[in-house]
Formats: structure tokens, sequence, C-alpha cells
């Protein structure tokens, strides 16, 4: 165990000289956590005890598997950002957000002085518009390109800074990591398991459509060619990822997010990380799930006839179940697996 951490530890400092402590996340999963982070955790017990009419859609929680263990954890590079989940997560904290940052700024939105200079600029914008008999999808569009006009679009950013920058003095957001562990197994696995890889990357493309179609929100057009990745990981279990960002002409900053949905002990894993500040092209999501070892690719090309390609294999093996990363059962069946 000591030589697997000081490896990951010599691979980190090599990497950026950045340190890292590992933190156990309950069924034998660990994860890293950078210097200097900070670490979020409730449980649905919890939430459940501050906000009971969250149960209202016990399905949804059979099918993936989200019983009153299941967990949601944030780490953060910023305390601001974990003031936000805390607050978002209590009675109390959900009270002053509305107070102080929702309603002030809705009240600003339904002001009819507001309404009617926002009017003004989209019949200066597209004077041939029917503005009377635009469908609801149709204004929506015009206003998202209205968005991507500089002149615009400053005139806006200057009138909604006050309220976004009172929010951000209070909250931050430059690079965090959303993780919900799910506690029980995960009906919805029995569905996946039988389906080909490509057969279930056509269901998530059918289904991302059919959310922007229902939807018609505009922002959300790139759902239709989202790209991601669907494969099974080393242990033989399916896993989606994407780093595909879904840019806003709203939003300045470059954004980089990266998703992921695996499952570990039949107990679904979902991971959402995202950096504006600082990120190199990336997230720390990377990093951060790498003790759990779910995002280890299988590789079918092994020729399990070779003896040292096989020796390699179960000694790496051997090496993530004394880690702990691996249940005795799982170790056996990918040992098994292996050997047949």
């Amino acid at each position: 165990m000591k030589k697997i951490l000081g490896i990951v530890a010599l691979c980190l400092l090599l990497s950026g000289n950045v340190m890292a402590k590992v933190k156990n996340i309950g069924d034998g999963l660990s994860i890293n956590i950078p210097d200097n982070y900070k670490y979020f955790e409730i449980t649905f017990k919890q939430l459940v005890s501050r906000f009971p009419e969250i149960t209202s859609n016990e399905q949804i929680y059979d099918d993936f598997g989200i019983g009153i263990d299941a967990k949601l954890i944030v780490i953060a590079n910023k305390q601001k950002t974990i003031k936000f989940f805390d607050d978002v997560t209590s009675i109390s904290g959900l009270e002053k957000l509305n107070r102080k940052h929702l309603q002030p700024i809705l009240k600003k939105i339904e002001d009819p002085k507001f309404l009617e200079v926002i009017m003004k600029d989209l019949q200066k914008f597209a004077p041939n518009a029917d503005f009377e008999n635009m469908s609801e999808e149709e204004a929506m569009e015009l206003v998202e390109k209205a968005l991507e006009n500089p002149k615009i679009l400053k005139k806006y950013d200057r009138i909604a800074k006050p309220y976004y920058g009172k929010f951000l003095r209070e909250y931050s957001f430059e690079k965090y990591t959303i993780l919900l562990v799910g506690d029980k197994k995960a009906k919805i696995l029995n569905e996946l398991e039988d389906k080909k890889i490509d057969d279930l990357a056509q269901i998530v493309k059918d289904g991302l459509i059919e959310i922007y179609e229902e939807s018609k929100d505009p922002s959300l057009k790139k759902l239709k060619n989202w790209e991601f990745e669907i494969a099974k990981n080393n242990l033989g279990n399916l896993y989606l990822y994407s780093n595909d960002t879904m840019d806003s002409p709203i939003i300045k900053k470059k954004l980089y997010n990266e998703i992921f949905l695996t499952s570990h002990n039949d107990k679904i894993l979902i991971a959402f990380s995202t950096c504006s500040k600082k990120c190199n092209n990336t997230t720390d999501f990377l990093d951060i799930i790498k003790p759990t070892n779910l995002y280890v690719k299988s590789n079918p090309n092994i020729d399990a006839s070779s003896s040292s390609d096989l020796t390699e294999q179960l000694k790496t093996l051997n090496e993530l179940y004394k880690s702990g990363a691996l249940t005795k059962e799982e170790f056996a069946k990918a040992k098994k697996k292996l050997l047949n």
C-alpha cells in the first residue's frame, strides 16, 4: 500500500508539484484530494431530513440505486465553493440564497421598464421580426443570437454585473468536482449489461436529442452533437466519459468540463468536474478519480497467450487488490476472466 501511494505521490509531484491526500469515500473506493482543496460531503439521509419533498420520485432513486446512505461529495479549490454547496443543501442557507441573490434579480427581470428596454433592443437587432406571433422557441433563439452581438452583450453584462458581482463576493467557482455515490444496487444496470456498446451510444444520442426537442432551449442545441465515449474499464464495468464542454455566449470565461458515469460493486458513481481558471485545457478530474481505478480502460488487443502480458496483468490485479481498490469478489472475477 505504501509503495503504491508513494508512486502516486511521485507522479503527482512530477506532473506539477501538486501533493494530494487520499480520502476513503466508502465501499472500497478512495479519491485524491489535491493539496489545499476543500472537501464537502452530505448523505441522502441528511438531505431528506431537511427537504422531505425530494423523496417524491422514489422510482428514480431505485433505478439509480440511491438510498439513505448515498453520498453527494464536492472537492473544490476554494472554501467559497464549499460554502455554496453547504448553503444550498440547508433550509436556512437556501432561504438566504433566495433572499439575497435570486429575488433581487427576479425583481429586475420582471420590472416593466426593464422589459421595455429589452424589447427595444430586440427590435433594433431584428427589425423585421414578428414579435406578436413569435413562438417561445423563436424568441429564445432571437435572444441567444442578440447576445452574440458584442455591444448588446456588453450592455447586459453591465446591467447584470452588480448582481453576479455580489454573488461571487460570497461564493466562488473556479475548480470543483461533484461526485454522486450510490449505496445500493442500481436496477438500471440490469437493463444495460446485455446491450452492445454501439446500441448504448445510440440510446444516449437519441435521449439527448429528445431532451433538446422537448425543451426547444437553444442553449441545449449542442446536446444533439455532444461527444462522449462509452466503453468498459479494466474491471469489465461500463462507463460513459465526456470532456466536450457546451459553451454559452453569455459566459465569457472558457470552461472545461468532464463528465463520468460508471458503477462499482453494482452501485452507481457519477462525477462532474469543471474548471474556469488556470485550467491547462482540462480539469482535476483524472487526478481526483485516479485511486478508484474506475477510469482504466480494458485492453481488448492483449494476447492472453502471451505469458509476459498475462503475468504483468496478474501482477497489476494483485496490487489493486492489496491497495483496497478491488474487493475480493472483483479480484476473483477479473482474475478468472484473464486466465480464461
